[in-house]
């Protein structure tokens, strides 16, 4: 599996963590791409240890500004269940799809004790925090979920970055991945 093609790659802020010499990781945001192939390029060049990309789309990226929406993110957690949180990311993916009728949804394995999923739709890129904060509620408030999963601050974000698919997630070794995407 190579590393996921990022939607309107012009427009996101990336962020990479690396090792320094001291020993202690350092985070490294504000980069940008105009290419997949550029992207992948630094990935492979700089072996960053951790990869991200904002959810947000920016006129001027490389400085987080002119903010011209957001993904849908959400992020489901279980350290101690892996399967529970596997069961609630599958209910907030099928919601998506069926109650807010989206079509541009995926299904991540976070690479460590979660999930994401996200919604690539371009309707509810300009919702803002308080409207996020609202689906959050009614996912929460109508789906029995096995765990209080759903950790609301980082779904209600507008400017988060997320991990990128493809790319390891050094705190566990183990591969994010894209597991199931709509169409």
């Amino acid at each position: 599996m190579g590393i996921e093609e990022i939607w309107d790659i012009t427009k996101r802020e990336f962020g990479f963590v690396f090792k320094s010499f001291g020993g202690k990781n350092y985070m490294k945001r504000k980069f940008t791409f105009d290419s997949h192939e550029a992207l992948v390029s630094f990935i492979r060049d700089e072996s960053p240890l951790d990869c991200y990309v904002s959810v947000a789309y920016y006129k001027y990226p490389a400085q987080m500004e002119g903010w011209s929406g957001a993904s849908l993110f959400f992020d489901i957690d279980c350290e101690e269940n892996l399967k529970l949180a596997y069961a609630d990311a599958i209910t907030v993916y099928e919601s998506l799809l069926d109650d807010f009728a989206l079509k541009e949804v995926s299904l991540r394995f976070s690479g460590s004790k979660g999930y994401h999923v996200i919604a690539q739709d371009v309707d509810p890129r300009i919702l803002d925090v308080r409207a996020r904060r609202e689906i959050v509620d009614y996912l929460v408030g109508t789906y029995n979920f096995n765990v209080l999963t759903v950790d609301s601050p980082a779904s209600c974000d507008i400017k988060r970055l997320r991990r990128i698919a493809g790319t390891v997630n050094s705190k566990s070794g183990e591969l994010c991945k894209i597991l199931k995407v709509s169409k």
